[in-house]
């Protein structure tokens, strides 16, 4: 994705990607991931503002109160680092409310959309991937690491493409990255996440009932714990209840093999 802007650099657009990822090393309960996000931004503030009264006002207002899920931050960072710049050109008022806006306005929906397909959907999902080559590879014990490396490269791979990808459209597309946000492809790419994870979490149930030995008891238990913990389980989250399947999916075809 090229940038369609020149006044901020690729480079210092590389800096703030790297710093992201101490977006939340500084906790605190009055401005939750305020320090963080002056930390991440504080190269764009250093460019745009020689100034020192200039920058200083720029780093104060960036300690605002702010919290937000901390990989989709990038996109609210980016949008920021735009609306400094023009803030920086312009003078504006405008502008200047803009900057404040993104945060507060923004912080929230995306946070809650963030908890939805990060700790909902992403993680599962890797779990899954690593679970089902432990399967693969469970006749050749020295190859079962491939599971849980297979589940880190992919979530990995994923959240760090969503930090950059964030930044980078944050700051080209302003606040209107949030419409490609909401409904652009990678939004499709967490519902096709979430049907191969049904398809996938069936195999496993299918594999262990079928598995050879053990007793049928111990088989129609199998499918029966998955059934209650359903029907009767309903104050457990949705994630927690993904992983109890994994386990117990896990033991199940271990013992039904």
């Amino acid at each position: 994705m090229e940038m369609n802007k020149k006044l901020i650099s690729e480079g210092i657009i590389k800096k703030v990607f790297f710093r992201s990822f101490l977006l939340q090393a500084l906790w605190n309960f009055k401005g939750m991931q305020n320090v963080g996000f002056l930390y991440t931004v504080k190269p764009v503030l250093d460019f745009l503002y020689s100034d020192p009264l200039d920058r200083k006002n720029a780093y104060l207002r960036h300690l605002d109160f702010f919290n937000t899920h901390p990989y989709y931050a990038s996109y609210i960072i980016g949008a920021v680092a735009a609306a400094e710049e023009k803030y920086a050109s312009t003078g504006s008022d405008a502008a200047l409310r803009q900057i404040s806006d993104t945060k507060k306005v923004l912080g929230g929906p995306i946070a809650a959309f963030g908890d939805s397909k990060i700790w909902g959907t992403l993680r599962p999902f890797a779990a899954v991937i690593g679970v089902f080559f432990i399967f693969l590879f469970s006749k050749h014990i020295s190859l079962m690491w491939i599971g849980p490396a297979a589940a880190f490269l992919f979530y990995s791979a994923v959240h760090i493409y969503i930090r950059y990808h964030g930044l980078v459209a944050g700051y080209k597309f302003e606040n209107n990255v949030f419409d490609e946000l909401f409904t652009g492809k990678l939004q499709k790419s967490f519902v096709y996440m979430k049907i191969i994870s049904i398809v996938m979490v069936a195999f496993l149930l299918i594999k262990g009932f079928l598995g050879t030995g053990s007793s049928i008891a111990l088989k129609t238990a199998y499918p029966l714990v998955f059934i209650g913990v359903v029907l009767f389980i309903r104050n457990v989250s949705a994630t927690a209840l993904f992983y109890a399947v994994l386990v117990l999916g896990g033991f199940f075809a271990r013992y039904c093999r």
